[in-house]
């Protein structure tokens, strides 16, 4: 066998050329584990199919960092994959709920817009284009809204519109559980009516002189209407209230622009999106920023002006965001509640004013109309958060009672109001009827905690049967207006100014009542559809939906979200199910994040039909718990 010679050269090695990747564009959205992991993210909704395949938690969210924040002596810095966050220590004081509410808050990876593509939303690549878009109306019932302000104004500028599905509104409905058994469950009728209304922002051209202006004027006017829901003419609206407790801190001031800003970015067919986003940003961080230095100064002293900062937040991160960064705002808030009415053992002096915590409370006791309002507001928020998580209220029993003096958030705000009505005795009535409606969600909410902490079969069935006793009492000790609203299916045609206002808000009152005991049921069984097998809930359910159909419309719309969540989560039928997508859809055009979250949940729901089997419950409990839903 012959060797190789080592002095002669062997082959020539064939040359490889480097692997080139194709070209590609980049994207940077994406669920977090997706991104993580570098692969490609179909972003479904409520989990891409990658997470669902591996069984990961799926978010949509980055950390969002605040350069400006200015640290303390204590410092620390952690780095994760996807970001580095800097977090400043203050010291450990009455201020913890301050700093809890000042705490990063995570942002959309869709940062170019408050809500997704399918709100109708652009991201920010897409909104960077400058293309143009054609401006539809916004559609609200007639007379639900007042022109803001008064006296000569110039001509109107216009800078939202929304989407003409506000049409799917009004309409007679008519669900009953009979007739839907007898039609094969073909629940009621639909129409759509062939009329719209168009609602112009109206700015005066010498009135407003900066862009933050305008955000605040937005929110003043327009915002202002969404969040308080029963807007009218007889009711003052204490939002616009909000500006005499603004400091020199500016906290509460840019907290309203924030508001405003975001509010205007997530319209549909709104343009410059983009630029708005940024501003709403801007703005929030500057609070943020402001929180962090108070706290870290020692000067976080309990203000109705913090207060109301941090339940504004609240409301910012409720309308904006993906994720649950509103219950970092509200613990603050809570916490700033709890400093107000707690016991003052010694006075303690402010390092930056020299007085003492008895003269800060002193503007909080005078300020009484507004304190009222922010308890009250608290509370709408409390309670809501409390029926999502199932974890029970921030502070407990009904103090929107012991420390507001009764309910004073929509339904008519009495401190506010200018001048009596006939139908001031009626509404009082009504609102003692919410107030109760209020205390047993609070109620239901205890029960679903201490259910998970564990309950024999016996404990159960006795919070059941109480909670149920419960509704039955409040059902047969409403005013006599509710039988009225026991006879009617629909708004009657000649009913009075007063008529409908009086009949729309009980209409709203009772789909809550009706939607808590669909929930406790839902709670009891742990399961949804539950319409399909319980006939209670079926009528429940199809009165809900008779309600809201046909009582609601306009911004009143914003009112009922909850019952409307809870019935969609009962139904089994698909024609109901197909009316709640289409007045989702429609509503859409608020501009509110969380109505299209509630959208998706339902769709989550469905798509995977109801039973044991279809359905893992706790993943839906867990989505709910995530979005504020009042």
């Amino acid at each position: 066998m012959l060797k190789p010679d080592p002095d002669v050269p062997g082959p020539k090695a064939a040359s490889v050329t480097p692997r080139q990747r194709r070209w590609h564009s980049r994207v940077f959205t994406g669920c977090v584990s997706c991104r993580r992991r570098h692969v490609k993210c179909d972003e479904a909704t409520p989990s891409c199919s990658n997470c669902k395949r591996l069984n990961l938690p799926c978010t949509f969210d980055r950390k969002f960092v605040f350069k400006s924040v200015k640290p303390t002596a204590t410092t620390t810095t952690t780095t994760t994959t996807t970001t580095t966050t800097t977090t400043s220590t203050p010291s450990p004081r009455l201020e913890d709920g301050l700093h809890a509410s000042a705490a990063p808050r995570r942002a959309s990876s869709l940062s170019g817009s408050a809500s997704s593509g399918d709100d109708g939303a652009d991201d920010a690549s897409s909104t960077a284009t400058g293309i143009e878009r054609a401006q539809t109306d916004v559609v609200i019932r007639e007379g639900t809204w007042p022109p803001p302000g008064g006296g000569k104004r110039q001509a109107p500028t216009v800078i939202t519109f929304v989407s003409e599905n506000f049409g799917l509104a009004q309409g007679n409905y008519s669900f009953s559980a009979t007739a839907a058994a007898a039609a094969g469950g073909d629940h009621g009728l639909y129409t759509r009516p062939n009329h719209t209304h168009r609602f112009v922002s109206d700015l005066p051209s010498g009135g407003l002189s900066t862009r933050d202006d305008v955000y605040l004027h937005h929110f003043l006017n327009t915002v202002s209407s969404y969040l308080i829901v029963f807007d009218t003419p007889s009711n003052s609206n204490p939002y616009r209230q909000l500006p005499s407790l603004m400091g020199n801190s500016g906290l509460l001031r840019d907290a309203m622009k924030a508001l405003g800003a975001m509010h205007m970015s997530g319209l549909p067919d709104t343009q410059n999106r983009q630029l708005h986003h940024s501003a709403a940003m801007k703005a929030y961080g500057n609070v943020v920023t402001k929180l962090r230095g108070t706290v870290a100064s020692g000067q976080g002293q309990p203000t109705l002006e913090l207060l109301a900062t941090t339940l504004l937040l609240c409301m910012f991160e409720k309308m904006a965001s993906h994720d649950a960064s509103w219950k970092i705002h509200l613990v603050g808030a809570a916490q700033i509640f709890h400093s107000l009415y707690s016991p003052r053992v010694s006075p303690r002096s402010s390092k930056a004013s020299g007085r003492t915590d008895d003269a800060e409370l002193q503007g909080v006791a005078t300020s009484l109309p507004l304190r009222r309002f922010l308890v009250s507001l608290m509370a709408y928020l409390d309670v809501a958060a409390s029926v999502a998580t199932g974890e029970g209220p921030l502070i407990a029993g009904d103090y929107w009672e012991t420390f507001g003096g009764g309910w004073e958030y929509n339904l008519g705000v009495p401190s506010f109001a200018q001048s009596r009505s006939r139908a001031d005795r009626t509404m009082a009535q009504i609102r003692q009827s919410w107030s109760r409606i209020m205390s047993i969600q609070t109620d239901l909410s205890q029960f679903v905690k201490v259910e998970r902490e564990g309950l024999s079969p016996q404990q159960r069935d006795m919070y059941y049967n109480d909670l149920v006793h419960r509704l039955q009492n409040w059902q047969d000790s409403t005013p006599d207006i509710y039988l009225r609203l026991d006879q009617l299916d629909a708004m009657p045609p000649d009913a009075t100014p007063e008529e409908h206002e009086i009949l729309t808000a009980i209409s709203c009152i009772q789909t809550y009542a009706l939607a808590c005991f669909v929930y406790l049921d839902r709670v009891m069984c742990r399961s949804v559809g539950s319409a399909a097998t319980n006939a209670s809930v079926a009528a429940a359910v199809d009165r809900i939906l008779t309600l809201t159909f046909n009582f609601q419309s306009g911004i009143n719309q914003l009112g009922v979200l909850w019952p409307l969540l809870t019935a969609g989560i009962a139904t089994v039928n698909p024609v109901q199910q197909n009316h709640i997508r289409e007045r989702l859809a429609s509503m859409r055009g608020f501009g509110f994040r969380h109505i299209s979250r509630v959208l998706e949940t339902l769709e989550y729901v469905w798509e995977r039909g109801h039973g044991e089997d279809r359905v893992d419950y706790e993943e839906v409990e867990r989505i709910i718990s995530t979005n504020l839903v009042p």
